[in-house]
């Protein structure tokens, strides 16, 4: 998914070929930068998002959230994070798994 959002943002239809003609150490390279630069849509979605933001909340007088208004990126609610119940229900089933355990704990 990377690879085709980089073609794109180069304008290279040939993403396969891009790569090829990439080194591994310039890829890394790109996922560095991209990972603290959004991609082109991205950034207009999340200008988009804060001019509207800032015109509704100008106009309405009302507290809004950036992301009432972001149209192509997905923002998940962040719930800090994941009670123990909801961690171990999840890794339950992970099949193969070894669980290390202190010596002594009585299990």
């Amino acid at each position: 998914m990377f690879a085709l959002r980089l073609a794109r943002e180069f304008g290279r239809p040939d993403w396969r070929r891009m790569l090829s003609e990439m080194s591994a150490s310039e890829f890394s390279d790109w996922v560095t930068h991209f990972s603290k630069t959004p991609f082109m849509p991205q950034l207009v979605d999340i200008e988009f998002a804060a001019l509207h933001t800032s015109l509704y909340m100008a106009m309405s007088g009302t507290k809004t959230e950036l992301t009432d208004f972001m149209l192509l990126t997905d923002v998940e609610a962040d719930e800090g994070g994941m009670s123990d119940e909801a961690i171990q229900l999840a890794s339950e089933g992970i099949s193969g798994g070894v669980r290390y355990e202190q010596p002594n704990s009585g299990s």
